[in-house]
Order: C-alpha cells, then structure tokens, then sequence
C-alpha cells in the first residue's frame, strides 16, 4: 500500500476488495490505513454487507460486524459506520479519528453534486485519471448539472481535459479544455486547449483556435515558448542525459547493460501508465 504496516491483529487469508481504487486489503489496520487515505473518497457503497462478512468471517470481529449490520440496517450514517469501524480497531489516534469523522460529516451536509465533484477531484489527485474521467462525465451527464453555475460546469470540464491530457489523449482534452473556455471564459483553459494542438504537433488547429478565440500574435508565441521551455525542464534534460549514457555503453559494447537500461525505462514508463488508468 506504499507503507510498511505493522499488523498486530488477524491477517485475512482472503483479502476486500475494494472496488472503486482496485486494492486489496488484509487487515483491519489496513482498513483504517485506507479510510484514512482516502477519506473523501468514501460514500454509501463503503456500507456493504460483504463488508461485514469480511470483518466477521476473515477477521474474527463477530461484534464488530453485528454492530455495522445494526447500523446499515437502521438507516445510520456513514460516519457512524466509520467511526466504529476507527473505534473498534484503534489504529489512529483520537485528533485523528476526529478529523476524519467531521470530515465525512461535512460531505454527508452536501448534496451528492458536491460530494462527487470533491471525490472525482481527489481521484485526480492521487493519480487515478480513468477512475476521474468516469466520475467527471458522470457529474456532466447527471441531472443535477443543469442547476450547476456555468463556472463550475466549466471547471469540471477543464478537469475532464486534464485527466485526459495526463493520459497523453491530447485531442480528447483540447476538446474539453475548449467546453470549458466556453463556459467559464477561463484563460487557463484556453491555454491548456492551445497547447494541447501544440503537442499534437498540430498547428492548422492550434491558429485556428487561437484567432476564433481572438488571441493575438504576442500571446500565441507565449505558449509557443512555454512548451518549449517545458521541454527544457530539469527532468526532460536529466532523461536526455541518461540516454546519452545509455548511447555511450551501446557504442562501448557493452550493449547488455544498455539494452537492460534501456526494458528499465520502459517498464517503469508502463507501470506508470497502467497506475493511471487502473480504475
């Protein structure tokens, strides 16, 4: 899970599956570890009956499951499902248990566009960029988003784009990012739209959108220069060093060590990806 944890309880020989991040958990500490991690991203769907057959078959926590039954059965908040959950296994302290109990209780006061809207955006945030196109689309389809401000609309565009662009499907984000512009008049989404034609190397589109948006020359070749400049980042010039090491063991024979280099970057370029797009 990114950490080390050390399990001082039952460790299940079947794990839970936690559907919406793809994790499997085997400990009640672990559980805990989650909700913690991802308090935002917990809705009513966190109270499942396979939930409690987990706590009561796999863990041995017979009481505990009989006591989140007794909630869901009673129409209970999720808060008070968590909180017993946090109680019964005390893995976090009391400041924390607190902080994450009013947190659920603040979204449980917003409506389900607000709540969605936050966890879509946290998706993001932790890099679940499928997991976040799904959720966005899902907030632009609902019925609610008729009653949604112009400017709020045009932000979960812009977001959409960006989940997009960090997959590298350019032409799909260019295509949000200009919704956007066109509902929140956000300079930053037209840029973004702009310099998604740029990385598509495509500059028919990209003059087009910029004189439809009445962009003048100067602030055309900002973005221009602005890409370039990306290009030249610390990271772009540190991986272009590589390879030039790389080249250098290849031209030395010592083609092994450059071709083994070489299926390193490209596997943690895959695992990066596959991260991305795990849902």
């Amino acid at each position: 899970m990114g950490e080390l944890l050390f399990c001082h309880e039952s460790i299940a020989s079947l794990p839970y599956y936690v559907e919406g991040v793809g994790l499997n958990i085997y400990s009640m500490e672990e559980l805990c570890y989650y909700i913690a991690g991802n308090t935002y991203l917990l809705d009513s769907t966190f109270m499942n009956e396979e939930l409690c057959i987990w706590v009561e078959k796999e863990m041995g926590l017979y009481k505990l499951a009989e006591r989140l039954r007794d909630i869901m059965h009673t129409q209970g908040m999720l808060s008070d499902f968590v909180l017993a959950i946090l109680e019964d296994t005390a893995y976090c302290n009391m400041k924390e248990m607190q902080e994450i109990i009013l947190t659920i209780r603040q979204m449980e006061e917003k409506s389900d566009f607000e709540c969605n809207k936050i966890r879509a955006d946290q998706l993001m945030e932790k890099e679940k960029y499928l997991s976040a196109i799904y959720e966005y689309k899902r907030l632009l389809d609902a019925k609610e988003s008729e009653e949604q401000n112009s400017v709020l609309l045009g932000n979960i565009w812009h977001n959409l784009g960006t989940a997009y662009a960090r997959l590298f499907l350019f032409e799909e984000a260019a295509h949000c990012y200009d919704k956007a512009y066109k509902l929140n008049q956000s300079g930053e989404s037209l840029r973004e739209c702009l310099m998604c034609y740029r990385c598509m190397h495509d500059e028919d589109g990209f003059m087009k959108k910029a004189l439809e948006n009445h962009m003048d020359d100067m602030g055309m070749q900002e973005i221009r220069n602005e890409l370039s400049l990306a290009s030249r980042g610390e990271k772009t010039q540190a991986f272009e060093e590589r390879l030039e090491e790389i080249a250098v063991q290849n031209e030395e024979d010592n083609k092994s060590e450059a071709k083994a280099a070489i299926n390193d970057i490209i596997f943690k370029w895959k695992e990066e990806y596959r991260r991305s797009c795990r849902v």
